[in-house]
């Protein structure tokens, strides 16, 4: 029990006020500058718990791996945590994000995969700090669990992805519900016990995902209120204000901050690359190509 009128209580407080932010930069600046309190416009500040959510198809795990990038850009070590996408498909898709170059470099076979573009990718990446991954999918939540454990506490991950939410439950609709509950308050306590960053992909409920036209809310998160009530920060991929460019290299949509206890909300154009699948913000020249958020 901690009595913030005690002395000693308020030493601390004190101290620890005067030091600089420590936070983990994401590679949107604007979502950076919206970050407060341990973000100190930097990026996430670490025990914070951040959902990534979006329809099925519209980046959410490009997002994912972008923000992985960033992370180990900045010295960070990632635990990352697919319940879809095998190894190779995500290192393929990481060495793409991370380079540069097209994606289609690493694809399978003699005539698709680049040995030249994997010599670059293995400079790239040789001198940035670990980014571990299963063993194997698993859709067992205590072996995600394991997992992660394994990751922060033996292997000083600092960064954590989980790629998805809905993924780690099954059964009947009640107990996929009781599940995503469990998952996420057990995500959410480690999260803050341990004084990590953790980004937690979600998908949107049936009535969001049925209608392309209405813009995304923290409410229509499939799993219930605990998803929003968890959540230091709610981060949607817009699909109600989403357009493929006419030459089909890429896409521009919004990055929309529905929750940010820590600093205001707000909408971040973003244009994806289908080529390098990376993600930066428009440019302020652009915007107006930009379909209305």
């Amino acid at each position: 029990m901690i009595d913030l009128n005690e002395q000693s209580f308020q030493l601390r407080y004190h101290q620890n006020q005067l030091r600089d932010p420590d936070a983990i930069p994401t590679h949107l600046p604007s979502l950076n500058s919206l970050m407060h309190d341990a973000g100190g416009q930097i990026g996430f500040g670490r025990g914070w718990f951040v959902v990534w959510a979006g329809l099925p198809g519209l980046g959410k795990s490009i997002s994912a791996l972008s923000l992985a990038c960033a992370a180990l850009e900045a010295g960070e070590t990632v635990a990352y945590v697919s319940l879809e996408m095998s190894q190779v498909q995500l290192a393929s898709r990481y060495y793409s994000i991370a380079t540069g170059l097209d994606v289609n470099f690493f694809g399978r076979g003699e005539e698709k995969f680049s040995e030249r573009a994997w010599q670059l990718a293995q400079r790239k990446v040789e001198s940035l700090p670990p980014i571990y991954l299963p063993d194997t999918i698993s859709s067992d939540w205590s072996e995600s669990v394991d997992f992660i454990k394994d990751a922060v506490e033996t292997k000083g991950a600092t960064f954590v992805v989980f790629d998805y939410l809905q993924l780690a439950s099954c059964g009947t609709e009640q107990d996929i519900m009781r599940g995503i509950s469990a998952i996420t308050t057990d995500l959410r306590a480690y999260t803050v016990q341990n004084d990590i960053v953790t980004v937690c992909l979600s998908q949107f409920n049936r009535e969001t995902a049925a209608n392309f036209k209405m813009r995304p809310r923290a409410a229509g998160l499939w799993g219930g209120a605990i998803i929003e009530q968890s959540a230091d920060v709610i981060v949607a991929l817009s699909h109600h204000a989403y357009e493929r460019d006419p030459d089909g290299k890429g896409a521009k949509l919004w990055a929309l901050v529905l929750k940010n206890r820590h600093g205001s909300v707000g909408d971040i154009p973003i244009y994806q690359s289908f080529r390098n699948l990376q993600q930066r913000e428009g440019l302020e020249d652009e915007l107006s190509e930009w379909p209305k958020p």
